[in-house]
């Protein structure tokens, strides 16, 4: 056994000393974080700084030793530290009595701070206080929360999912879907995240969430793997960057010295959630039956002790998830008894089943495994390797909501994998400087199918709302595969008071992504009338590949492009003195697309000097990918410390480079004029084909021929970019105040401030500019009498054949801007408890939203005034408005620490989120007349009597003109917001949903056995979200309205050509434009979830 183990270590050795030579090269990559960090001054008693003073920094779960000697005035940094603890670090010199620190804890990228003073050998001894989870005082200086294991493990989840953490962090909102995180009032596509140091971000840009996995709804790792976060809002180190939101990193757990482990399961049922809210008690019902169950196990431990350790983790989610939908309360003109004549229309015309509209449930399953082995290769160097499986399916179905009646059968499957690998070394070399290498890799596959039988994709406006059913359009072929590389070294040298940082942080992509959309046809109707009468639409389109009829795994219509991002950085912090540090950074990136698009010569040799007259195309080209810049990103932040007052402001400025996704410029590879073809033909052509128009046939659609449309003159939609594009960029600056009140209490005070340098734009250069504007009050951009944009004539015949050309460039006007201001009061865990509270003010203004994978999407989804050529700065989706948030946890533990409860409770008051109130059809006519996003103009009450309505019948009932003018003077002086912006348009996202208080519970049982001199704690738990909502089934109201728009007012035409004056048709309003989030996802819903679960702990 002696022999065998002899062997292993001398194996060890040559192993070490082989990857030292290979991998401690500095090389470089993105800011991940994975470590943490200690400094400070080492002085004697008589406060002169001690030089060569030895600092011994021990993790006692490993026994992993760091060593370091303090250098000149009497500075140490000890880095690359393995995050948590607890630590046991002693400060020695020769002539002086030793201190040490025990069980100090590290937060996760924090710079933990130690101003040590060592009494002299004849001189009395210095108590030495051991606390729980002390620290040293926090080296953040920009703005940053840190999530440890306690509160991981403390805080209420029925989810357990990243969001249920991240949103701890004063500065974030959870997006009005629930998928995504927005911080400080960015969009949640700009942030990046790391599992770690692997890019975890869906780089491609297709999920919600902005995370892998993201489309199926899965979380991309196990919260039961998670060891710490940390959400990096203005980190002033130049080592970090990427991202013009948050940087979110994640650590893994680590096996230890001791085996430790644990096996759990959670449950929930339609028994174990609240009945329908907001209707009358006797109407209340359950949710359709289901049953949620996640269960999984975790183990680690040493493998050699002190040298080689494991962590291993498995875990199997499979859920359902009702969405119930209130008939009565959709806006539109219908109601049950037309939904189900529509309903029995396409089961007996067409033998068509579009599925049901009152519960449309979401089925979602994941596999995940989490894999890691921490390796210390000696004194100096330390190795890890880390791997992530994550496995997943999702039944994507759209509720029916107070807009809109969505079928079962017009969603969609979504299969996902991912595989993410990461390797990390460590080294400590002479005098303390230290090396960081990491090298990543990440797999994805993300493929997309319709739900039940084949069919065309027909969407039916009716008044407020509309009717949704078939095929899901975007489904019929969607495939994405990814693979990405990140490359990541950073050196550290200490040189006096300074403390040096030079690195490089690389990201290599290559995407493959099949979309061709429309494929079985997509019909957009004026009412549901015309639909069953058999009346042409208001719009038909289509799309096809243009080079071969093959699969979308073997289609050449594929966008295959190739992608890489390079960073090179410089960081100094420079320790004044005990009071003040100064952090001086810059960052360079660059960005290349190593891949060139195909070519549509047609485009570049003629319809570019068509083109030109009427828009500026900043040297944009079919065939060409922008050339982008490289950046340099400059950063100044400080900390100063007043130990006396026990209290640290600190704050900087700087620029901040982050990535976009690659979905946005990867139209041009897709959507080029001569991979992916298209028709979207004129009211005229549609006219000309024999009635009835609608094909039910998905497989027999129309081609452009039966409009008279050559294949050549069918080229779809065309994506531009700028000759010269640059990245995301932004200017940032934060001031905070930390003040220490003792026995773990901190207040904080922040500001935080950020401008858009560099943003993006879109603009549609397919069509002619407006000539024309309305009649009457609040006279807009008119494109046309029949409400479709004339396209320019690029061919000598005045044929367009493009769909569409939508240009992306940087925003050569002014730019947003967002800020937060917030205020914290925050307890430690210690003596069995913790605290935390938060107000938070944020506003976030922005002109494009960019918030879809598509780029057509980007343009014509914006709520506008003069149209979706002319947008201007708005309020942002993302505007956080007023928050107030707080967290406490008490510990109970009782008959001799044989038992314990814990309870823990956190409550999120919320500002509602922005919406508009739009017209339903389109004054302007910039993207058909069928289009929503025209935002109202708000009449005057006199200007109300020279409105002209059309007679309107609502559920057989047929109002006047006198009438709907009457009803729309009433709808405005009772509406706080429009009645105050009579005169004036309505202002995109000027309204708010109602603000909401939702208080979260958990309660946890401990039952602690002691088994063969082991302790086992079998633990049982019980949390609630929405406990409001137990306590008073009138309480806890969450709000939901899709799109975040409301189309208050028909637009019914203008009078003629030569006459444009405006005619509407007004709805009896009845409640409000939103509804109550009547689902079964915990932390949307207004009825209260809950989940049992059952842990055992070893």
């Amino acid at each position: 056994m002696h022999h065998n183990h002899e062997n292993l270590t001398n194996m060890l050795k040559r192993l070490t000393q082989s990857l030292v030579l290979l991998l401690a090269i500095p090389f470089a990559l993105l800011a991940q974080e994975t470590n943490s960090s200690i400094g400070g001054t080492v002085k004697g008693s008589n406060n002169e700084p001690l030089v060569g003073a030895t600092i011994t920094a021990t993790h006692v779960p490993t026994g992993t030793l760091y060593r370091v000697i303090s250098r000149s005035g009497g500075s140490f940094n000890i880095n690359n530290m393995q995050p948590g603890g607890p630590y046991s670090i002693t400060f020695s010199f020769v002539g002086f009595t030793p201190e040490t620190r025990n069980d100090v804890f590290l937060t996760l990228g924090d710079k933990a701070n130690f101003n040590i003073v060592l009494p002299d050998a004849a001189g009395n001894l210095t108590e030495v206080v051991v606390a729980a989870r002390r620290s040293g005082n926090s080296g953040r200086v920009g703005t940053e929360t840190a999530i440890g294991r306690d509160k991981i493990s403390g805080m209420p989840t029925v989810n357990r999912n990243l969001n249920d953490y991240l949103k701890y962090t004063p500065q974030a909102k959870v997006t009005s879907d629930g998928a995504g995180i927005s911080i400080a009032g960015q969009n949640n596509r700009f942030n990046a995240f790391y599992i770690d140091g692997a890019i975890n971000n869906d780089v491609f840009g297709l999920a919600a969430s902005g995370t892998n996995g993201g489309q199926a709804n899965i979380n991309p790792i196990s919260i039961d793997a998670i060891d710490q976060f940390q959400v990096v809002i203005s980190p002033y180190d130049a080592s970090i960057g990427g991202f013009t939101g948050g940087g979110i990193n994640a650590t893994t757990r680590s096996g230890t010295n001791t085996v430790t482990g644990s096996v759990w399961g959670y449950y929930r049922d339609e028994k174990l959630a609240g009945k329908t809210p907001g209707v009358p008690k006797a109407n209340a019902t359950r949710l359709a039956p289901f049953k949620n169950q996640l269960y999984g196990f975790r183990v680690g431990g040493p493998i050699i002790k002190n040298k080689l350790f494991f962590f291993l983790l498995g875990e199997y989610q499979k859920e359902e998830r009702p969405q119930p939908f209130d008939i009565t309360t959709y806006r539109g003109n219908g109601n049950i008894d037309s939904v189900n004549k529509l309903a029995n229309y396409l089961r007996n015309t067409f033998g068509y089943e579009p599925g049901s509209f009152l519960d449309n449930p979401e089925k979602v399953k994941a596999t995940r495994i989490t894999a890691k082995v921490d390796w210390n290769l000696n004194s100096s160097n330390k190795l890890t390797f880390s791997y992530r499986y994550n496995d997943g399916e999702r039944y994507n179905t759209s509720s029916s909501s107070t807009t809109s009646i969505n079928f079962y059968n017009n969603g969609y499957i979504f299969p996902t994998t991912s595989h993410t690998a990461t390797g990390e070394l460590r080294s400590t070399f002479k005098r303390g400087s230290t090396n960081r290498f990491l090298l990543t890799y990440t797999n994805v596959l993300d493929d997309r199918n319709p739900i039940g039988q084949p069919f065309p994709r027909v969407t039916i406006n009716d008044g407020s709302g509309r009717y949704v059913f078939g095929t899901e359009n975007f489904s019929g072929a969607n495939l994405l595969a990814q693979k990405n590389w990140t490359l990541y070294d950073a050196f550290k040298i200490n040189l006096g008071k300074h403390a040096m940082t030079i690195g490089t942080d690389n990201l290599y992509s290559d995407a493959k992504n099949v979309f061709i959309r429309d494929n079985f046809g997509t019909y957009t109707y004026a009412n549901l009338n015309a639909f069953m009468t058999g009346q042409n639409p208001t719009r038909y389109q289509r799309s096809f590949s243009l080079l071969d009829n093959n699969n979308e795994k073997s289609t050449a219509s594929a966008a295959a492009f190739k992608y890489i991002n390079l960073a090179f950085f410089v960081n100094d912090e420079i320790r004044l003195n005990d009071r003040f540090t100064l952090n001086l950074g810059v960052r360079l990136d660059k960005t290349e697309f190593l891949t060139t698009p195909k070519t549509d010569p047609f485009f570049n040799d003629s319809a570019i000097a068509k083109i030109s007259p009427y828009y500026d195309l900043h040297g944009a080209r079919s065939g060409q990918i922008a050339n982008v810049p490289w950046s340099v990103s400059p950063r100044v932040g400080f900390t100063y410390r007043i130990p006396e007052e026990r209290i640290t402001i600190r704050g900087g400025v700087g620029l901040f480079t982050g990535r976009m996704p690659l979905v946005w410029p990867g139209g041009v590879y897709n959507n080029n004029g001569v991979s992916v073809g298209g028709i979207d033909p004129t009211a005229t052509q549609i006219a000309s084909v024999p009635a009835p128009f609608f094909k039910p046939d998905p497989y027999n659609q129309y081609s452009s021929t039966d409009f008279g449309i050559s294949l050549a003159n069918s080229k779809g939609q065309v994506d531009l970019m700028a000759k010269e594009f640059k990245l995301p960029k932004i200017f940032r600056t934060s001031l905070a105040v930390d003040k220490q009140l003792g026995k773990g209490w901190t207040v904080t005070v922040e500001g935080l401030f950020t401008k858009n340098l560099q943003e993006i734009y879109y603009q549609n250069v397919n069509i002619l500019p407006p000539t024309m504007t309305s009649v009457g009050p609040g006279s807009r951009n008119v494109y046309s009498f029949s409400g479709t944009p004339g396209n320019i004539p690029l061919r000598s015949s005045g044929i367009n054949p493009y769909t569409g050309i939508y240009l992306l460039y940087n925003n050569p006007g002014k730019k947003g801007y967002s800020y937060n201001i917030s205020a914290s009061i925050d307890k430690a865990f210690r003596d069995g408890w913790a605290f935390n509270a938060n107000w938070v003010y944020g506003n976030s203004i922005v002109n494009n939203e960019t918030t879809s994978s598509q780029n057509n999407s980007q343009w014509n989804t914006m709520e506008t005034v003069q149209g979706r050529n002319f947008v201007v700065r708005s309020t942002s989706d993302f505007d956080l408005g007023h928050r107030i948030s707080a967290y406490v946890s008490k510990k109970f533990s009782y008959l001799q620490n044989k038992m314990a409860t814990t309870i823990s409770l956190v409550y999120n008051g919320q500002q509602g989120a922005p919406f508009s109130y739009i017209y339903s059809n389109s004054m302007i006519g910039d993207n058909g007349r069928s289009a929503f996003g025209d935002l109202i103009y708000v009449p005057t009450s006199s200007e109300i009597q020279s409105m002209a309505f059309l007679s309107n019948t609502v559920s057989g009932v047929t109002y006047t003109q006198a009438d709907q003018r009457q009803m729309l003077e009433d709808y405005i002086a009772g509406n706080k917001y429009l009645n105050k912006r009579r005169g004036q348009f309505a202002e995109r996202n000027g309204s708010r949903l109602p603000f909401t208080h939702v208080i979260d519970l958990q309660v946890q049982q401990d039952f602690n056995i002691k088994l063969g001199g082991k302790t086992y704690t079998v633990q049982v738990s019980y949390n609630v979200s929405n406990f409001t909502n137990m306590l008073n089934r009138n309480w806890g109201k969450t709000y939901f309205l899709n799109f975040d728009q409301y189309s208050l007012i028909q637009f019914a035409g203008y009078v003629s050509a030569s006459n444009l004056t405006p005619q509407y048709r007004f709805n009896p309003q009845t409640g409000t434009p939103w509804g109550l989030s009547t689902s079964s996802v915990p932390g949307l819903s207004a009825r209260y979830i809950s989940q049992l679960g059952l842990r055992i702990n070893f």
